[in-house]
C-alpha cells in the first residue's frame, strides 16, 4: 500500500502535492475566495469521468478550457 491507502508512492505523492500548491500558489490571494476548496471541486466529478484513466479526463479538460467550454 503507497501514500494513505493508494498506489501511490510517498515520492511521487510528494511531487504531485508540491506541483498542486505551487500551482495554487500563482492565484492571487484576492481570488482565492473565489475558488472552492479543492475537495468540493473532486467531490464534483462526475461517475462518467471516473471510468476513464486520468489522463484522457485531463486531455478533455485541456481542450474544453482552451475552446473555452469551461472557463
Amino acid at each position: 500500500m503507497g501514500f494513505v491507502g493508494t498506489s501511490i508512492t510517498d515520492e511521487d505523492a510528494e511531487v504531485i502535492l508540491t506541483s498542486l500548491v505551487r500551482a495554487y500558489s500563482v492565484i492571487p490571494s484576492e481570488a482565492r475566495q473565489f475558488i472552492p476548496p479543492l475537495e468540493i471541486m473532486l467531490e464534483a466529478i462526475p461517475q462518467e469521468a471516473r471510468k476513464y484513466p486520468l489522463e484522457d479526463v485531463i486531455k478533455l479538460l485541456a481542450w474544453a478550457g482552451k475552446n473555452q467550454i469551461v472557463i
